[in-house]
């Protein structure tokens, strides 16, 4: 049996007809009399007489009861008494009348068999002392008819909570198995908002209630807001707000009781819309709070036309279910994020290999000059670039650049700067005109902790002069004949002052000379101790006498053995220009 319906119980839904045959010839031997069993409808479900099985076991007992007597034993009992006065007694389960045990007293009892009486006991569930002092009263009041009728009903309440036992226990099994089911279908939800219908749907009709809703806690408009319904009318759901701070009901469903009583949803004060309640038919209510890991997600409500009492089960059993659902809306929203992030790091893959086209695979090839690089992003998406910008003449620009911040909004800045770059070094001849234009761009398109810390230099390769202007950059290094050259500069970071006027500076360069443009993510990276690499060490580094990118990877080797495990925490860019 799947399903019990209350309003269509049937006796033999609890026990079969051979069990209740077993028990009626059992009451018979005991009580010494006729008896049958009928349905509601008065429908006989046993026969009056005894099955053959029964009258064989009796005959067995009755042998046994005469060696016994030749033996000194007790005499037998007496057989059936002709037909007298009928009593009847109803056996009922959940107030409902599922049959009757009807008797049939013919005579006095001449004694009381102990074996048949230990047997109705058993079959019956009838605790065995009180069967043998009724069976006693029985036999001293004889045709008395109330010891007739009490032993009858005591036989009809016995089949009657057998059967209400196993009424019991099927509906919990029911129950069970609907949390279960609900539990399985909100673990595999892809569409959550089709699975919280059904959840309510299901709840409503296990617990045998009028309607019931799901309400998820929005925080930012301090509201619960309606997630799915059963069996609710649309003007009773229009009825109004449910503001959680003000809703006492739901906000004691939320806490660690975990759920709230309503006995009447009319006349309870804390009910927020009780004429809207009225109108609806909602009496009673009970709310289960909707939990994940102490977060409030929402409450599981249930609704019934008449005043209800709602057993620790049932409640229990909606506090699963709402545990269940909040687990699901929860994990769902978890989904989403991680679907969301992918996605999202999906599109940062593709803006990384958009930004890694903008920094140039391999240095220019310029006779007598010897070029190297090294780009380090902290993350997927830097703020740090280089480029080299071919000019005419046999000119070259280099630029190394410091853009505030990480990630996204950096990585977006840095291709800002650098299309504007591009864009005025072909049209602006002057370096301090070309940062002057960037900055203004800058500046304007940019918040004020957004800035840029740029050199910017152009290399005459046939003349061997550098002229340069640094915005607020860290120093070029010129290493010259084991002696160290600053190229310093007063100029102010891009970005902060639209009015800044910028400066250059022109330095002529010799073979050996060496020039080092790198950002402050290699200076302040630190240690496990928190020691930063410093200038120092990144100077004793430079000091390598071979080619560029001997040297690049050199200052490279020391940095990473210096931080050794330590994430690092911003990017690393260089360029090493060696004049052969």
């Amino acid at each position: 049996m799947n399903s019990l319906d209350s309003d269509k119980l049937r006796l033999t839904d609890f026990m079969d007809l051979p069990t209740l045959q077993e028990i009626q010839d059992s009451f018979a031997a005991v009580a010494n009399v006729k008896a049958t069993i009928t349905d509601a409808d008065g429908n006989l479900l046993t026969q009056p007489t005894p099955t053959r099985e029964f009258l064989r076991r009796q005959n067995a007992l009755a042998l046994d009861e005469e060696k016994l007597t030749a033996q000194g034993g007790p005499a037998p009992a007496e057989g059936f008494l002709k037909e007298g006065a009928e009593y009847v007694a109803p056996i009922i389960v959940n107030n409902q009348r599922l049959g009757t045990i009807r008797m049939t007293a013919n005579g006095a009892l001449a004694g009381i068999d102990d074996a048949k009486l230990a047997a109705l006991a058993v079959k019956a569930g009838i605790d065995i002392k009180q069967l043998k002092s009724l069976s006693q009263s029985l036999l001293r009041a004889k045709q008395s008819r109330p010891a007739a009728i009490q032993f009858l009903f005591l036989l009809a309440n016995a089949i009657a909570r057998l059967c209400f036992q196993e009424f019991q226990l099927r509906q919990r099994i029911n129950e069970l198995t609907a949390v279960y089911n609900v539990t399985m279908m909100l673990s595999e939800a892809r569409d959550l908002n089709r699975v919280l219908q059904k959840t309510a749907e299901v709840v409503c009709d296990v617990m045998e209630c009028k309607a019931s809703s799901i309400r998820l806690v929005d925080v930012e408009k301090d509201e619960l807001v309606i997630a799915a319904v059963h069996n609710l009318s649309p003007e009773y759901l229009n009825k109004g707000r449910i503001t959680l701070s003000t809703a006492e009901i739901d906000r004691i469903a939320l806490s660690a009781r975990g759920f709230e009583y309503v006995k009447n949803m009319t006349t309870d004060p804390r009910v927020q819309y009780p004429q809207e309640s009225a109108r609806e038919g909602n009496v009673s209510m009970l709310s289960a709070g909707m939990r994940y890991k102490g977060k409030p997600i929402g409450v599981l409500r249930v609704y019934t036309d008449s005043e209800r009492h709602f057993s620790p089960f049932h409640t229990d059993l909606l506090k699963a279910v709402a545990a269940q659902a909040a687990a699901a809306i929860e994990n769902a929203r978890l989904l989403a994020e991680t679907l969301e992030a992918e996605a999202l790091e999906k599109q940062v893959q593709l803006a990384a290999e958009v930004q890694q086209r903008m920094i140039p695979h391999t240095p220019p090839n310029l006779p007598g000059i010897d070029f190297a690089a090294v780009y380090v992003p902290c993350y997927t998406l830097g703020g740090d670039f280089y480029d080299f910008i071919p000019l005419p003449d046999e000119n070259i620009g280099i630029v190394v650049a410091d853009v505030s911040g990480k990630g996204v909004p950096a990585s977006l800045i840095m291709a800002s700067v650098r299309a504007a770059l591009r864009a005025h070094v072909d049209n602006v001849y002057y370096l301090y005109e070309v940062l002057r234009r960037v900055n203004q761009m800058l500046y304007r398109d940019s918040r004020p902790e957004e800035f840029v810390t740029l050199f910017y230099g152009v290399l005459d390769a046939k003349n061997r002069r550098l002229t340069y202007c640094n915005a607020g950059h860290p120093p070029g290094l010129l290493l010259r004949d084991g002696g160290l050259i600053e190229l310093a500069s007063e100029n102010m970071v891009l970005g902060v002052d639209p009015n800044e006027n910028y400066k250059q500076s022109i330095i002529d360069l010799r073979s050996g000379d060496t020039l080092l443009l790198y950002t402050d993510g290699l200076t302040d990276a630190a240690n496990f101790q928190n020691h930063r690499y410093g200038k120092q060490r990144l100077i004793e580094a430079f000091k390598v006498a071979d080619k560029a990118e001997t040297i690049a990877q050199a200052i490279l080797w020391d940095l990473r053995k210096f931080v050794g495990l330590t994430q690092p925490t911003d990017d690393v860019t260089m360029i090493v220009t060696r004049m052969e």
